[in-house]
C-alpha cells in the first residue's frame, strides 16, 4: 500500500516518546459523551452501511446513534435515509435491523409510508383541511454514498465528505469495495465507552494474550501504522509464512482479489474511517465495524463480512472459518473493553504511557479531543435523537 498512497515519513514526533492517555472524564464522563453527540455525531458525515445490503427496491436497514433510530430505505430514487419514527405521534417505525418491505405501517395508529417516506394513508386518524398527506412523510436525513459506503449526516454544515474521506478511496479501489458482497452481519453490545473499542480494534498489541487464534496467523511484530490524509487514521500488519487468509484454518482456495498489490496480499491493512468505520482489508475478504455510542459506558458495535461476488457465486462459497475466527476474537475483545471501561471509571485513575506501537490509539484520541474542545455553542444541531 505504500506505493498507492502518501509517502510514509520513517520518523514521526510521536516515535520519540510516544504518546500519553488521556483523563478519566475523557473516557467515561458524561459531559465528554454530550460534546462527542453533538459536535462528532451529531455533525459530521457518519458511515452506516454497505450498499449491498440495500440492493432492491424496498430493502431497508436500521440502526440506533445514542437514543434515537435512523431507517435506511431503497426507494425509486436510491438509497435514502430517514428519522424511524412515525410523524403522528413519534411512535418508532421499524425495530428489525434488516428486511424488504414496499410499505411500512405504524403499529399505534395504523399510519402507512411508502418506499419513498410518503405518507400514504393515515387510516383510522380524523383530520380536516388543517391536514396535507403530502407535508407529512418521513423526515429524512442527509444521505450520500462513496466507494459503496451509505453515509448520513444530521446538521446542514457538515465537513466536506470527500475531503474527509483523504486517500480512503485508494484503499477502497484496490479493495473493490462498492462491489464486494455483504454475507453476514452480527450486533455486539459492549458495556464500553466506544473510544475504548475504536482503540482495541486499532492496535494488534494485545494479539499474543487475547487472541490466540489470530496470534497464530498474524504477526504482531511484523507491523506499522499509517499518517494518512484525511479523517483516517490506519495501520498495517502481516500474516504469518504458510498462511493465506485471517480465519480459523488460515487457509483459502478464494482468489485474492485481481487489484490488491502483491506486497499486500500476505498483509491486513486496517483503515478507520473516524469516527466509527474499521476496515479490515485482506486478499480475500473484507471486514467491517461500525461502533455506535449509547451511553459513556455503553455502545453497539455492528460486524460486517464481505466477499468479492466471484467468490459468493461459486456452488462451494463458504464464510464459516473467518466468521468462526472474527466472532471469537470480538467476544475476547469486548471482555478487554470493558474490563478496561471499569478501570477508567475509577477518578483515581491517572492517564498511562502509550507505547511506539499505540500510535493509533493516539490519533484516535488527538482526533477526538479537537473535535470536541473550545466552548459550548449556544444552539448546538440535532442528531439522531433530534
Amino acid at each position: 500500500m505504500f506505493q498507492l498512497i502518501s509517502e510514509q515519513a520513517e520518523q514521526r514526533p510521536y516515535f520519540e516518546t510516544g504518546g500519553i492517555g488521556r483523563s478519566h472524564e475523557f473516557y467515561t464522563g458524561e459531559e465528554q459523551h454530550r460534546r462527542e453527540m453533538a459536535r462528532i455525531y451529531g455533525r459530521r458525515w457518519l458511515p452506516v452501511d454497505h450498499v449491498s445490503r440495500l440492493k432492491e427496491k424496498g430493502s431497508y436497514t436500521t440502526l440506533n446513534i445514542g437514543t434515537g433510530s435512523v431507517l435506511l430505505l431503497h426507494g425509486d430514487n436510491g438509497i435514502q435515509a430517514y428519522h424511524n419514527y412515525c410523524r403522528h405521534r413519534g411512535y418508532k417505525l421499524v425495530e428489525e435491523a434488516a428486511g424488504k418491505r414496499q410499505s411500512l405501517v405504524c403499529l399505534y395508529h395504523c399510519w402507512v409510508y411508502d418506499r419513498n417516506g410518503a405518507l400514504k394513508s393515515y387510516n383510522g386518524t380524523y383530520f380536516d383541511h388543517f391536514f396535507e398527506k403530502e407535508k407529512n412523510g418521513l423526515l429524512p436525513v442527509r444521505t450520500e454514498i462513496r466507494h459503496g459506503v451509505v453515509f448520513v449526516a444530521f446538521s446542514d454544515d457538515a465537513p466536506d465528505l470527500d475531503e474527509s474521506l483523504g486517500e480512503f478511496g485508494e484503499f477502497a479501489r484496490v479493495y473493490e469495495l462498492a462491489d464486494l458482497e455483504c454475507v453476514q452481519a452480527k450486533d455486539y453490545p459492549v458495556a464500553s465507552n466506544w473510544k475504548l473499542v475504536a482503540h482495541n480494534v486499532n492496535e494488534s498489541l494485545h494479539f499474543p494474550t487475547a487472541h490466540k487464534d489470530l496470534h497464530r496467523i498474524t504477526d504482531f511484530d511484523d507491523a506499522g501504522t499509517y499518517d494518512l490524509k484525511g479523517d483516517l487514521v490506519g495501520a498495517w500488519q502481516s500474516i504469518r509464512g504458510g498462511f493465506n487468509s485471517v480465519s480459523m484454518t488460515g487457509r483459502s482456495a478464494r482468489e485474492p482479489m485481481a487489484l490488491v498489490p502483491e506486497a499486500d496480499r500476505r498483509r491486513i491493512n486496517w483503515i478507520t474511517i473516524l469516527p466509527n468505520l474499521l476496515f479490515g482489508f485482506t486478499a480475500d475478504y473484507v471486514m467491517m465495524q461500525w461502533v455506535w455510542p449509547e451511553s459513556p459506558g455503553t455502545c453497539v458495535v455492528r460486524h460486517f463480512w464481505l466477499f468479492h461476488p466471484s467468490e459468493t457465486a461459486k456452488d462451494d462459497f463458504s464464510h464459516e472459518a473467518v466468521f468462526a475466527l472474527w466472532d471469537k476474537a470480538n467476544y475476547e475483545d469486548w471482555e478487554m473493553c470493558e474490563r478496561t471501561h471499569r478501570g477508567l471509571s475509577n477518578p483515581q485513575w491517572a492517564p498511562g504511557q502509550l507505547s511506539l506501537d499505540e500510535e493509533v490509539v493516539s490519533q484516535i484520541d488527538a482526533w477526538v479531543a479537537a473535535e470536541t474542545a473550545g466552548p459550548d455553542h449556544s444552539a448546538e444541531p440535532a442528531t439522531a435523537e433530534g
